[in-house]
C-alpha cells in the first residue's frame, strides 16, 4: 500500500511513550506505533458505531460509508449547536 508522510508533534510524555514501545520491541519503529494507535482508534469508531446503531432496523451495516459518515457528522453539528445554543439560553 502506498504511504505518505505525516509529520505530527507530540507532548514529550506521548514522544517518550511512543519511543519507549520501539525500545522494548513491541514495535520495530515509530511509524508502526503510530499505525496501529490509528487503526485501534479505527476499530473503536466502527465498534462504537455498531453498538450505537446496530439494533435498529435498517441500520448501516459494517463500516460507515463516507455518506453514513458525513450524516453523523452533520448529526453531531447539528446537536452541539443545539446543545450551545440551549446552554446560552
Amino acid at each position: 500500500m502506498k504511504t505518505q508522510t505525516l509529520n505530527v508533534n507530540l507532548t514529550v510524555p506521548l514522544r517518550r511513550f511512543v519511543k519507549e514501545q520501539v525500545r522494548t520491541g513491541r514495535y520495530q519503529n515509530e511509524n508502526e506505533v503510530v499505525r496501529d494507535a490509528i487503526r485501534q482508534m479505527q476499530q473503536r469508531e466502527i465498534e462504537q458505531f455498531e453498538r450505537v446503531f446496530g439494533d435498529y432496523p435498517g441500520a448501516p451495516q459494517g463500516e460507515p460509508t463516507p455518506e453514513d459518515e458525513e450524516s453523523i457528522q452533520a448529526s453531531i453539528k447539528r446537536h452541539r449547536a443545539a446543545r450551545r445554543k440551549q446552554q446560552a439560553a
